[in-house]
């Protein structure tokens, strides 16, 4: 049995095992610019004169009532999706419906920002249509990499701190916050989108990486590679079990001793290849010779968390 301290510890180095890391999303980074590309052709459909989207930041962020970037919120829509249960939002400050307004009607937002005003019933439309139009301009992006599936949930106005509380689980509230610009010519707004964590998790490895330009490529050149390596010789072993013995036992090995293993004839057994575990298979015999048949491939992040355990 784990004593406390131990279980803490484990604990501890699983939460860090599944911490994102903002800076190290660099594929998410990618992918929010095109959604903001995305975002400004589906407004743009529908405005006389054209808004810019741009994506801005990526940071952690921890749901409070109270926090600047709630607080500065007039209107926000919750978010929801068929893959994760946790309820992501979407808000928008107030300076976002004259941004929008004067898109619409075709305005180049050359002139001085209006001074703030409450939302009238015509800014409120304006703004829920956009934040839907975020929401949904996400899904075709994200669909190859990391499907999302979202759609635009419950719209909130006034008070959005308390209202954003009561539809937040306690233990739902850790997000990725991206924020986006909106503007038109000096008129500026800005719109942030908070991802759930959990929904990221997942695809954490697919959002950490940056797909590169595919280079020119000599077919023939790259034929010639491909044929060489494949006949490179590699080294390939069938691990049957592995046990931990103390040193003294080692010590006391003898000729014809016999070593009691854990595993059994149903067990899976290891495939590596150049030390790099690949594989697991089913050991059996056909006619005078041991084989093995490849049942599952082994997986990097579930052997990472077996090895905290073991330690």
């Amino acid at each position: 049995m784990l004593d406390t301290a131990e279980r803490a510890n484990i604990e501890a180095q699983l939460r860090s095992a599944t911490k994102l890391e903002p800076d190290r999303l660099s594929g998410l980074k990618l992918l929010a610019e095109t959604w903001a590309e995305a975002s400004a052709e589906r407004l743009n459909a529908v405005y006389a004169a054209p808004v810019t989207i741009e994506f801005v930041a990526l940071s952690a962020f921890t749901f409070k009532a109270a926090a600047p970037e709630i607080a500065s919120a007039v209107l926000a829509t919750t978010v929801r999706s068929s893959k994760w249960r946790e309820t992501g939002y979407i808000v928008a400050e107030a300076s976002l419906a004259n941004t929008l307004v004067e898109a619409m009607f075709g305005g180049g937002g050359l002139g001085e920002p209006p001074a703030p005003r409450a939302m009238t019933k015509l800014d409120r439309s304006f703004v829920e249509v956009a934040l839907a139009s975020f929401v949904e301009a996400a899904n075709p992006v994200f669909e190859t990499v990391a499907p999302l599936d979202m759609t635009a949930g419950e719209v909130l106005a006034g008070a959005i701190g308390p209202a954003l509380e009561e539809r937040l689980a306690p233990d739902a509230r850790a997000f990725l916050q991206l924020t986006f610009r909106v503007s038109i010519g000096r008129l500026e707004s800005t719109v942030r989108f908070a991802l759930p964590e959990k929904a990221v998790v997942p695809h954490r490895r697919k959002l950490s990486i940056v797909p590169e330009e595919k280079p020119f490529e000599d077919a023939g050149w790259a034929r010639e590679i491909e044929e060489g390596l494949s006949h490179a010789d590699l080294e390939v072993r069938a691990l049957l079990d592995e046990k931990q013995i103390t040193l003294g036992e080692v010590a006391r090995f003898t000729l014809g001793q016999t070593i009691v293993l854990d595993a059994t004839m149903e067990s899976l057994i290891i495939i590596e290849c150049e030390e790099q575990r690949l594989f697991r298979g089913r050991m059996g015999v056909q006619r005078d010779s041991y084989v093995v048949r490849i049942e599952e491939r082994v997986d990097p992040t579930e052997e990472f968390i077996d090895d905290i355990l073991a330690d």
